[in-house]
């Protein structure tokens, strides 16, 4: 990313890049963002940049060099951050696999629905907690019938179409938790279950974005076939990198072309009640205590 000397501003749009997604080459960079939340620190700095005739806000979301399994993710600070910054629309990658026919390697998914089979990762902002000062959010539903943004989902397939990419307009992604892979036997559960693809990171992050009025759509990247339903070897941590790899420069095309492609009269649903999410992001932040 080119370094630039601009002032940093604030951004309508960012990026969460998923695994071998750590920077976005071509970018020029306003600013790097150590950005502190009430909820602990974010994967890493947020950077501040110009990609496509837009001002993004981009976050690795392992780290920069892939220091945090899905499990450890601090997937509320990351969207708090991302928040705080001006961010209305977010632009997510991951890469995923394919557990039926139709959802082979090399396919590109634009998720809309999700089966959530993780635990204990911290999962609402609408917690109960209270902290003085700050009016209390209350205890708010978020309805999550469509936990994809329609408008941001259209985009990226229009972006993919012209890229002449192998993609699939829809699919249902279940979200483990990580960091091991299926057993057989979990796999086709979830294929009887209605999945499609399976992630270990695309849960709680649309449900938290919309927590927040912010608009989220995911990337997915097919890089196996899990555990070898057809005939294949059963995915290795190894093949999902080398073959993510490969695709990164697609990935980082397909991103670029929707981030153009996002308007200006772009509008988030409003799935939670704005005072409730004023207060949410009223909230103080906490800083780390080094202990010697």
């Amino acid at each position: 990313m080119e370094q630039s000397s601009s002032g940093p501003g604030t951004a309508r749009i960012g990026i969460i890049g998923g695994s071998g997604t750590y920077r976005l080459p071509g970018a020029t960079v306003h600013a790097t963002v150590d950005v502190e939340t009430p909820f602990g620190p974010p994967s890493g700095p947020v950077t501040l940049a110009h990609l496509a005739g837009r001002t993004v806000a981009f976050l690795p979301r392992h780290g920069g060099e892939h220091s945090l399994p899905p499990q450890k993710v601090n997937y509320r600070a990351n969207l708090w951050a991302l928040k705080s910054l001006g961010v209305q629309a977010v632009i997510s990658s991951s890469a995923v696999g394919g557990l039926r026919e139709g959802f082979g390697p090399d396919t590109f998914v634009v998720t809309d629905q999700l089966i959530d089979r993780t635990w204990g990762r911290s999962d609402t902002f609408f917690d109960g907690t209270v902290v003085e000062g700050v009016a209390p959010a209350g205890v708010q539903h978020l309805p999550a019938s469509e936990p994809f943004c329609p408008a941001l989902r259209s985009l990226l397939c229009a972006s993919l179409a012209a890229q002449d990419l192998n993609y699939v307009p829809q699919g249902t992604v279940v979200v483990v938790n990580g960091p091991r892979f299926s057993t057989k036997a979990e796999s086709a559960w979830y294929v009887t279950g209605g999945a499609d693809i399976i992630s270990m990171t695309q849960y709680p992050e649309p449900v938290l974005a919309a927590e927040l009025n912010m608009g989220f759509a995911n990337l997915a990247f097919i890089t196996d076939s899990d555990t070898g339903h057809d005939g294949s070897d059963p995915v290795t941590a190894d093949a999902v990198f080398a073959r993510i790899k490969d695709a990164q420069r697609n990935i980082l095309t397909v991103i670029e072309a929707t981030v153009a492609a996002i308007g200006d009269d772009y509008a988030p649903r409003t799935l939670i009640k704005q005072g409730a999410v004023d207060r949410i992001m009223a909230l103080p932040a906490v800083r780390e205590v080094s202990v010697l």
